[in-house]
């Protein structure tokens, strides 16, 4: 099994923390679009609570990303850490 099929198995359902990465910043894009048409005085009606609600998902895509990540490293760690043993098993 190659690193990357480790990975997806182990993530099961979930997104991968490159996936995570590119929803925030989108999501990071849409906020400062938001947030320029506020310093506008642009009158939206409830651009301050989408605003607020974009950033709470920001925050929560951020946190997931650096947890996905964690896991991701963490796999390729114990397959690098399988290779040496293999490798020094052989000797």
């Amino acid at each position: 099994m190659d690193e990357a099929d480790a990975i997806r198995d182990f993530l099961g359902d979930r997104p991968e923390a490159q996936q995570l990465r590119e929803w925030r910043e989108t999501l990071e894009r849409r906020l400062t679009s938001l947030q320029a048409e506020q310093r506008r005085g642009a009158p939206l009606p409830g651009l301050p609570k989408q605003i607020e609600q974009l950033k709470r998902q920001i925050s929560a895509l951020r946190e997931e990303e650096a947890i996905t990540e964690f896991v991701e490293d963490s796999v390729r760690v114990t397959l690098a850490m399988g290779a040496l043993d293999a490798g020094m098993d052989e000797e």
